[in-house]
């Protein structure tokens, strides 16, 4: 059960890096706090050379950790710009739609059939949402109008397919093709930074005026870098000891830590409801996953 621990580690650090995240967001925009905090991980792992050889690694491995790099920023990036409009306890939840969706594009595009305690799961998550969304004297279909009309809420469904891609690929990485853990979390923030760096200089946005915001911040950004080693690490070094789905099914319970503690930080409405939504969403989540080999 050693992967479980590694698991609601990385949860509760994620969870913990959520709520800095959000606070940060006040005075930085995504984009500007995407690359700043890549940039001081970045920092952080050029030690990483001095103890792990990172130059052997194949080609094709490489492009691979490139590729799932890119999917992997680009999903953080969405998720920020999600906690950016809107309360964190409306947007953490939603991420844990993961395997529901997953288990619905495999139905879908491969045909993978699906158990009745699937289906249940599915049914927990669809009730999870539309708790999320539902008012008080709101006609019956109208949370679900919600959940699909809010464009900010756009960013956190594109997060979720590409968390799901960029995670296999990760469990591959670390488990079919050894790759060290470290070596990832060094060439993934190489990739973030080029990235988000790319996209403030095809934005022509002035880099001296980023620094200076940023030193404003510096001190959370620090918190929020350490704390996001942490969570990516400790789930790497869970992939490696058990099925991705599992792992992904315990980390996801970050949702519910960043939901209450989170919501109460930053006086969310509705936050009883929220939470109860949350937890029927990860729920959901693990009984889909609960037989995952």
């Amino acid at each position: 059960m050693i992967w479980f621990v590694l698991g609601t580690c990385s949860a509760v650090l994620s969870a913990a890096s959520a709520i800095i995240q959000k606070k940060i967001l006040f005075r930085l925009t995504a984009l500007e706090f995407s690359f700043l905090v890549s940039a001081v991980i970045l920092i952080v792992s050029l030690c990483v050379p001095f103890s792990v050889d990172v130059a052997s690694i194949p080609s094709t491995t490489l492009m691979i950790l490139i590729g799932k790099s890119v999917l992997g920023g680009s999903a953080f990036l969405l998720v920020m710009m999600s906690l950016e409009h809107n309360q964190i306890s409306s947007a953490l939840p939603l991420l844990g739609l993961t395997p529901g969706v997953t288990a619905v594009l495999a139905l879908i595009v491969i045909g993978e059939s699906l158990q009745p305690s699937e289906w249940a799961g599915i049914g927990l998550m669809m009730a999870g949402t539309y708790t999320l969304e539902m008012r008080p004297g709101q006609k019956f279909l109208q949370p679900f109008k919600s959940i699909f009309t809010n464009r900010n809420f756009y960013f956190i469904y594109g997060a979720v397919g590409l968390f799901a891609v960029s995670s296999v690929a990760d469990k591959a990485l670390v488990s079919s093709y050894r790759v060290d853990p470290l070596v990832v979390l060094f060439y993934q923030h190489i990739v973030y930074c080029m990235l988000f760096g790319l996209q403030l200089l095809l934005r022509r946005y002035s880099f001296s005026t980023l620094v200076k915001k940023g030193k404003g911040q510096l001190p959370f950004i620090l918190a929020a870098a350490l704390l996001t080693i942490g969570y990516r690490f400790t789930q790497l070094e869970a992939a490696k000891l058990a099925p991705i789905a599992l792992v992904l099914a315990v980390k996801r319970t970050s949702i519910l830590y960043a939901t209450f503690f989170g919501g109460r930080m930053f006086s969310d409405d509705r936050l009883s409801v929220k939470l109860f939504a949350g937890a029927l969403i990860v729920v959901g989540g693990f009984i889909i996953l609960r037989n995952v080999g």
